[in-house]
């Protein structure tokens, strides 16, 4: 059986979303903005993927 249950896994995600959303702001500070956009938009749904496990 998995000791991975879903509340340890939307932290995870959360940590990941964080990283993502980290790096998105970075590039939108260096004028990057197609990165900084491709990296929001991955960090949002990373966050949403987090709240969807969460909810489990």
């Amino acid at each position: 059986m998995s000791e991975v249950i879903p509340p340890d896994m939307a932290v995870g995600g959360l940590i990941f979303a964080a990283a993502v959303l980290y790096a998105a702001w970075h590039e939108y500070a260096r004028s990057n903005r197609r990165d900084a956009g491709l990296l929001a938009a991955t960090g949002a749904l990373s966050l949403m993927g987090s709240a969807a496990v969460w909810a489990l």
